[in-house]
Order: C-alpha cells, then sequence, then structure tokens
C-alpha cells in the first residue's frame, strides 16, 4: 500500500464514517475510473502519479467534512471537471444530494458515466454555466468551489440559489486575491507534505450585490 493512500486512510479513520470498509471500495472503484478516463479527457494533470490522487485530491476534496456536516445537505459542485471534489464528498457522505456542475459536454458525460458506475443515488450531472441556468431560489446549502476563481458573474446567482444560511466553500492553497474582497472566513487550514490546504467560506448575505 502507497504512503499516500495509508494517509488516506488515516483520514477517513478520523472523519469516523459509518461505513469506511465501503467507501474505501468505492475510492478505489473511483481512482480507476478516473485513470482510464483521463486517457481521453483532461481530467486532471496527466503528470499526477495515481498515488497522488489519494492525497491531492481525495483527501483534499473531504477537507470540509473535518468542520461541517454534509449529511441531508443540498450540495453544489461548481466547476466539476473529474468530480471533484463532489464525488468524494457523496461517497463519505452518501446521505447529502450532490449536483456536478461543469460547463464542457465531454466533462458531464464523463460524470455521467462515472455516477453510474459508481451506482450513485441522489447524484446528477449538469452542464451549463453558472450564470446562465435557471436555478430555483433556495436550491443548495452548500456550493464547493475547488477549481473555479470567484467573479463578479457569479455573486447573483450564488446568493439566488443558496438557502438562507447556506455557504459557498473555497478550496485554496495560498491564492485569495479573488475572494479577499468579500472578507471569508477561514474554516480550517491544514498542513501536509504536499503542501497547506485550506477551506474558507463565504455567508450567502455576504454574496449580496
Amino acid at each position: 500500500m502507497s504512503d499516500e493512500k495509508s494517509l488516506f486512510i488515516q483520514f477517513l479513520n478520523d472523519l469516523g464514517l459509518a461505513d469506511q470498509e465501503a467507501a474505501l471500495h468505492h475510492f478505489e472503484r473511483y481512482l480507476d475510473l478516473l485513470m482510464e478516463m483521463n486517457k481521453r479527457l483532461n481530467l486532471f494533470s496527466r503528470s499526477t502519479q495515481e498515488g497522488e490522487l489519494w492525497t491531492k485530491h481525495f483527501l483534499d476534496s473531504l477537507l470540509p467534512l473535518k468542520c461541517l456536516d454534509f449529511s441531508g445537505k443540498k450540495v453544489l459542485d461548481f466547476g466539476s471537471g473529474g468530480g471533484l471534489p463532489g464525488i468524494p464528498v457523496k461517497l463519505a457522505v452518501p446521505a447529502c444530494r450532490m449536483t456536478l456542475l461543469d460547463a464542457t459536454r465531454k466533462k458531464t458525460v464523463a460524470l455521467e458515466e462515472m455516477v453510474a458506475a459508481l451506482e450513485l443515488e441522489g447524484c446528477d450531472a449538469v452542464c451549463g454555466r453558472l450564470e446562465e441556468l435557471r436555478w430555483s431560489p433556495g436550491s443548495f446549502d452548500l456550493v464547493l468551489c475547488r477549481a473555479v476563481r470567484m467573479e463578479e458573474r457569479y455573486l447573483r446567482p450564488l446568493h439566488a440559489m443558496l438557502k438562507p444560511g447556506g455557504k459557498v466553500l473555497f478550496y485554496k492553497a495560498k491564492e485569495l486575491e479573488d475572494i479577499a474582497p468579500l472578507d471569508p472566513k477561514l474554516l480550517i487550514g491544514m498542513d501536509f507534505a504536499y503542501g497547506h490546504r485550506a477551506i474558507h467560506c463565504l455567508e450567502r448575505e455576504q454574496l449580496k450585490h
């Protein structure tokens, strides 16, 4: 077993998941799907080693679970790409409702294939741009932004689609220029051998425009 996978398993232990063995099995299947689909689609850097998926992508995706309860929540993964962080969060917390949003049709098709292969219930892939889609007011409790820089055009739709008390979570290493003017709150920061990772939060009311 690689050091990266061992670190990920320890992280799952710390989270105290109800069925860690089943979750790990699904993560192994997800890793295989990602590696296979990345041969035809640029879902993540092809220079990434297989072992690094366990830490730089899977563990990284689950960081918010250290400080927030996702169970029963409606969650949007904005700019999902290869399903990161949405699919790892769904695998760890099956009781959440996950929507995977990406503007590239080929990636959305890949997401649909992976969701079907993993037999994920309550997980949908949507193709489109956040600011162009018609979202029902209060559609989501949480929005995850891992590979998206905040832009002014996103403020109004994000505010509208979040429920009262809803949050937008940003996965960051060090660069905060895009969200700094909105005064985000640091939820959690952790240092790993591969670098610093942090989750910053914007409350719905901070998105008024």
